[in-house]
């Protein structure tokens, strides 16, 4: 299962959860999109940000799985990066992942 099936599961998840719970926003919750505008490099790194946001009020379970996925998508955010070139930025990026998920950031 690559990256993108795992996130469109795990957001799946989450609206099923937040529909059972009665949360009135699991609808309008901001997501990244292709026809955004934006590049995937940009989209991968707003979905890191928001696993990592969402993984803090999460149960362990889930909290860990979302953990999982944003760390894959690190990889893969990385990956692009550097094939492209741009070390300093991978390694700006990296170094600001560190800070969420230390809870430093925003």
């Amino acid at each position: 299962m690559n990256g993108f099936d795992m996130m469109a599961e795990a957001k799946m998840r989450q609206w099923e959860k937040d529909k059972k719970d009665g949360c009135k926003s699991a609808s309008v919750k901001d997501t990244v999109s292709v026809s955004s505008g934006e590049s995937l490099e940009k989209q991968l790194y707003a979905d890191i940000k928001r696993l990592i946001k969402q993984s803090f009020q999460a149960g362990p379970v889930e909290q860990k799985q979302m953990l999982k996925e944003a760390e894959k998508l690190q990889i893969q955010l990385s990956a692009r990066l550097e094939r492209s070139g741009y070390n300093n930025i991978s390694k700006y990026f990296s170094d600001e992942i560190k800070k969420l998920k230390a809870g430093n950031s925003e």
